[in-house]
């Protein structure tokens, strides 16, 4: 009987998981990470550039870009001290059921210390690009969250042969209900920071892009669900004893009805 309710249901966890599972596919993938920084006393400017490409589907899904330097020097009767210091974080995650959920942030600092006049000013930015299509159409649920100098967009190629924008939330949470039809999509993120010696701001953004299984997907798999419960329960009530054969067995034996002194006696 377990394997009949195994065998019931299977094709309905088959194909609850499975057209969510093969619809979307990620076709291509861009990172960049980079942070330009300058500091110095005016007319003796240090420039410096870090930056870290990514492309692969499958490896080097979590990159991170960190770093510090700093500089000194005379101006006048005095000196001056400048350095700054930054850390960049991206992550990708292809999720089981058939969606992706990404997040990155952007921390940058810069301090400026001196007898004179010292100038620092560094920039950096974090973005990831995932472009993917979809072989049936899909349900999906589009959340997240972004801050501000963050920004987050999910568009769809037309007939026109452009890059059409579907969602494109301001900073903040979101959520979107999104009947997806087949088709090329493409996701893109931006993150920012920047630090001018006096102040400074970061970002980040987070998203999830997660499958909804068909209404009809999850009745097949409530009713199967529902045809082994009831096997289950008709299968342990069939293995209980009679109530009269229990009480009967728990009797002293010139107690028992005769036909249970038979069947002992056997």
């Amino acid at each position: 009987m377990k394997t009949i309710r195994c065998l019931l249901l299977a094709p309905a966890l088959a194909t609850a998981c499975t057209s969510a599972t093969a619809a979307l596919v990620i076709d291509g993938r861009q990172t960049q990470l980079y942070v330009s920084t300058q500091f110095g006393f005016f007319g003796s400017i240090n420039s410096a550039t870090d930056s870290r490409q990514y492309t692969s589907l499958t490896s080097d899904l979590q990159p991170q870009l960190a770093g510090s330097d700093s500089g000194s020097g005379a101006v006048g009767d005095g000196s001056w001290i400048a350095n700054y210091q930054y850390q960049l974080d991206q992550s990708i995650e292809h999720l089981p059921a058939g969606g992706f959920s990404a997040s990155a942030s952007v921390s940058l600092f810069a301090f400026a210390a001196d007898q004179g006049v010292a100038a620092v000013d560094a920039q950096s930015g974090n973005r990831l690009e995932l472009s993917f299509h979809l072989n049936t159409d899909e349900s999906y649920v589009f959340t997240g969250v972004t801050t501000d100098l963050a920004s987050v967009i999910l568009e769809e190629f037309a007939d026109s042969g452009i890059w059409s924008p579907l969602v494109a939330p301001t900073p903040g949470a979101f959520q979107y209900n999104l009947r997806l039809a087949t088709g090329q999509y493409r996701f893109a993120a931006v993150g920012s920071g920047y630090h001018d010696s006096s102040q400074g701001a970061a970002s980040s953004w987070s998203v999830q892009l997660i499958p909804v299984p068909e209404p009809g997907s999850l009745l097949l798999l409530g009713t199967a669900v529902g045809i082994g419960v009831v096997t289950g329960r008709r299968q342990r009530r069939s293995a209980q004893p009679e109530p009269a054969a229990v009480l009967a067995a728990a009797m002293p034996i010139f107690c028992q009805p005769q036909r249970f002194r038979r069947q002992q006696a056997r």
